[in-house]
């Protein structure tokens, strides 16, 4: 049977548990329930006692697996790791190499992308709060209004005074200003839509 799918015909089969929809070069197993709406396609992976249902999509090369929900309008895409009991709802979107897993909840309209990290029982409803960011070789977490760098944690404001030389000070490699720079802005504009 063939699907439209972004305006693109894709051949595929009628889920056994729960009727969705499986792309041929998808791989969902027979454990998974993919609700009558949802949607696996590309190369995506479903495992274990994962459920996919509502209008969900899974594509790209995404993996879900554990006993993971990815339900609503949500969309786990790209390179994207959804697993244990992880639950991406609402229209929120899980992207590029990002993970979601343990207890954690990305819902609403959030967003997670990029190599982001979400785990724990952290709560994403809108923006990046509690996601972890990987680069190069430091990493930057916003938690409750505070972003934590390396043993640092400060206010966006507090870590918008560090000059360069203070951040080197501190421990944090030379690329480390240029890149908080636009990390910076980008979360200024996050926090101040969630405060």
């Amino acid at each position: 049977m063939n699907k439209v799918i972004d305006g693109k015909k894709i051949k595929g089969r009628l889920h056994k548990n729960g009727g969705g929809f499986v792309a041929d070069t998808a791989m969902v197993e027979e454990t998974a329930y993919i609700g009558g709406k949802a949607r696996v396609f590309g190369e995506a992976q479903v495992s274990g006692k994962t459920w996919v249902f509502g209008k969900a999509w899974v594509s790209g090369e995404a993996q879900v697996s554990g006993k993971a929900r990815v339900f609503g309008k949500a969309w786990v895409s790209g390179e994207a790791w959804v697993s244990g009991e992880a639950q991406v709802f609402g229209e929120a979107r899980v992207s590029g190499e990002a993970q979601v897993f343990g207890e954690a909840r990305v819902f609403g309209e959030a967003w997670v992308s990029g190599e982001a990290q979400v785990f724990g029982k952290t709560k994403v409803p809108m923006g990046w709060n509690g996601t972890t960011f990987c680069c190069n070789s430091w990493t930057l977490t916003v938690n409750e209004g505070f972003i934590q760098i390396g043993c640092y944690a400060k206010t966006l404001a507090e870590w918008q005074k560090v000059s360069q030389k203070e951040a080197i000070s501190m421990g944090l490699p030379k690329e480390f200003y240029k890149q908080y720079q636009v990390f910076g802005k980008m979360l200024k504009a996050i926090l101040d839509k969630e405060g």
